[in-house]
């Protein structure tokens, strides 16, 4: 974890499914403050919903982070 918590968050089950399933999460104020853009962009392509744009482990494995 680069910011100390976990990507998506709810006390109630059903909406944190509903959260995981449209890739619903943000990059919160302070805690992601010090976190490089060249992170960011490496785990935004890794949780991208859709399978075609999503990273591949190849391009993972490329990405300059």
């Amino acid at each position: 974890r680069l910011c100390g918590y976990p990507p998506f968050y709810d006390e109630n089950d059903a909406k944190l499914f509903e959260q995981i399933l449209r890739a619903e999460y943000e990059f919160d104020s302070p805690y992601w403050d010090d976190i490089s853009d060249s992170a960011k962009d490496f785990i935004q392509h890794l949780m991208e919903k859709d399978p075609n744009k999503r990273f591949t482990c190849e391009q993972a494995l490329q990405h300059p982070w």
